[in-house]
């Protein structure tokens, strides 16, 4: 059965209604060189039985993380997941499409984004979060135009340390306006080049990735006195789980904090959804994108949530809103909230003081491996770069043997043609590091 069901007489009578005779009429307007004038190279149609067996052997082509001794990091990772999260979400309350803005029906969910903002102001330091975004790099480029905002300045100065991602979709966002943007490069050791920080009067913003791509932890305090300086906002990129043994960024001059939440119990489902967080001071509330859940007493006195600011453009003039944000990605913002409340702050300490260890312990096993070289600071939180020469073949055999060693830097940085970004969680354990290392021991060797 096809999908369009259309029958032939539908066909011929919407064409008759809109003054046409045939198909190829409808698409006449079109140039010649970009029709197709042969028949697609497509299968018969199949019974659903059929289709659903063929689906099921193509699918098992595809290879889980679960499936390989994983080191890949580079934005997203593999954290422990407590079992109890996935039956608390599953709840009917919280997997809706419904958007909450009837406060009077509503109560439990926007008690439920009320506690994610919470949590997110927790890790930050910082005084107020909106009720997510779409995603880490999403949530940067708000960041930026809050700051533009704020300071009514034209010049943007990010770091090329931050995920080549991120920076991708902050020239998209910014590539409609005048607005300069002045990219830094990193110095030997991984580190944004404070030397190159030319902030002046026209600098609206200085954006830093803390760990930054390479996993390294920036100088914060540094930064953020140099851009006060010229009154600029400080924007940190921020790994969420660094954060609960990190300083705060609060703590370190930082202005506005944003990031992908992926790391907060999320599953890595094939680069599947996620959602990007933001907070700032109480000053910029007003200039926060999205909406926001505040807490508040009914009339009888009794504790209310409701969505206290929604400066979008559904809801005010157009010219007046603060961004186009339509929406937002409350589910995974309330997973979060659930996976940080199992967790704990005792929980969510441990699993990136793991991370770390474990990291460094990999980094130390690595850096003796003959025909293995470490690039950048060792100051870093759960990844590092390391290099090798063939590094794309080193990168295949390990895979052959099962082993995912981390992500070629070569494709975003050419000057880093040898170097790996590898990755450790606190799901890695020591004998899975000793195999990577044994492994690429026999490959070199």
């Amino acid at each position: 059965m096809p999908y369009i069901l259309n029958t032939e007489k539908d066909i011929k009578e919407m064409l008759t209604t809109i003054g046409i005779s045939s198909l190829d009429d409808l698409y006449r307007h079109l140039p010649n060189q970009i029709k197709i004038n042969k028949k697609l190279n497509l299968p018969s149609g199949l019974s659903e039985q059929e289709l659903r067996s063929f689906i099921i052997a193509l699918a098992a082509k595809n290879k889980t993380i679960n499936e390989f001794n994983s080191f890949l990091g580079a934005g997203s990772y593999k954290h422990y997941v407590p079992s109890a999260l996935n039956s608390i979400i599953s709840r009917a309350e919280f997997l809706t499409a419904y958007t909450p803005y009837q406060a009077e029906c509503s109560q439990g969910i926007l008690q439920a984004i009320y506690e994610y903002q919470s949590y997110i102001c927790l890790l930050t330091g910082m005084d107020v979060s909106n009720a997510s975004l779409f995603d880490g790099g999403s949530s940067l480029a708000e960041s930026i135009l809050m700051s533009l905002r704020v300071t009514q300045r034209k010049k943007v100065i990010i770091s090329s340390a931050i995920h080549p991602e991120y920076k991708r979709t902050i020239y998209t966002y910014l590539s409609g306006f005048n607005f300069k943007i002045q990219e830094i490069n990193f110095d030997q050791q991984g580190l944004t080049d404070i030397n190159q920080l030319t902030a002046d009067g026209d600098t609206a913003c200085i954006a830093i990735q803390s760990p930054n791509f390479f996993g390294i932890i920036e100088k914060l305090g540094k930064i953020s006195s140099l851009a006060k300086e010229k009154g600029a906002l400080v924007i940190q990129v921020a790994n969420p789980v660094s954060l609960a043994i990190l300083k705060e960024p609060a703590a370190q001059g930082v202005d506005i904090v944003c990031g992908d939440g992926q790391a907060l119990g999320g599953f890595l489902s094939f680069g599947g959804p996620s959602f990007g967080f933001i907070a700032t001071k109480n000053e910029f509330l007003r200039q926060l994108p999205g909406r926001i859940v505040g807490k508040s007493t009914d009339k009888e006195g009794k504790t209310a949530y409701c969505l206290t600011i929604q400066a979008r453009e559904q809801h005010i003039k157009r010219e007046r809103a603060t961004s186009n944000i339509c929406s937002n990605q409350s589910l995974n913002a309330i997973s979060a909230a659930i996976y940080l409340s199992l967790m704990g702050k005792e929980g969510l300490y441990d699993c990136a003081l793991y991370s770390l260890n474990l990291a460094h312990y990999l980094h130390g096993r690595i850096s003796e491996v003959k025909g293995v070289k470490i690039n950048f600071s060792n100051n870093f939180f759960n990844e590092f770069v390391w290099n090798v020469e063939n590094q794309k073949t080193v990168i295949k055999k390990l895979y052959k043997k099962g082993i995912i060693s981390g992500l070629a830097l070569s494709k975003f940085y050419p000057g880093l043609k040898g170097g790996i970004l590898s990755c450790c969680t606190e799901t890695k354990s020591r004998a899975q590091i000793d195999e990577f290392i044994e492994t690429l021991k026999t490959i070199l060797n």
